[in-house]
């Protein structure tokens, strides 16, 4: 797997996703994929080993059919907590992405998460055997993207998506999820 990739934003998709005028220009990005991560581009995620906090297993066929931006998150990490808003807003700006949540806290953790911070998606919870042993996460925030079909397209660390203060932005999020997301056809 390759340490450090380019991508050119397709700018069609990436001035639909960030909302700027279809002529516009978005410039080249550099993003570093999670160096550990387990998956290799194309392998399928482990959606079916999710289970969410009310204890039910994770229904992973409703994420199908549509790319899906997972967030992995822990309790204790503040600027995860800072996202929560920001990912609500690309979740309501973005219908046609689906946006998941993973974190190995407990059940009960987790449901006080959800409802203490309001995360308007679903959320997979005791998911630290799945993020430490077949994803090998070891950072957060951070993220990956699913194509339709559950694929890992990418991943990357939250403080690449962001502002000056390091933490992940609405629109660094957006353009690098449109970054990385096959183009539309005309």
């Amino acid at each position: 797997m390759t340490t450090l990739t380019t991508f050119a934003c397709a700018a069609g998709l990436a001035a639909a996703l960030l909302g700027a005028p279809s002529h516009a220009q978005t410039p080249e990005r550099r993003y570093t994929p999670m160096e550990a991560f387990a998956l290799a581009a194309g392998s399928p995620f482990p959606l079916d080993a999710l289970t969410t906090p009310d204890g039910q297993r994770l229904a992973a066929e409703p994420l199908r059919g549509q790319p899906v931006l997972v967030n992995f998150f822990t309790r204790f990490c503040a600027p995860c907590i800072k996202e929560v808003p920001k990912l609500n807003q690309v979740q309501a700006r973005h219908p046609e992405l689906r946006v998941l949540a993973i974190t190995p806290d407990s059940l009960p953790d987790a449901g006080r998460y959800i409802q203490q911070y309001g995360l308007n998606w679903p959320v997979a919870a005791n998911a630290g055997d799945v993020m430490a042993r077949q994803l090998h996460v070891s950072a957060f925030p951070s993220f990956a993207l699913l194509d339709a079909q559950g694929r890992l397209i990418t991943t990357v660390l939250a403080n690449q998506l962001g502002g000056e203060d390091g933490h992940a932005t609405v629109e660094g999020i957006e353009a690098w999820v449109a970054a990385h997301l096959p183009r539309p056809a005309p």
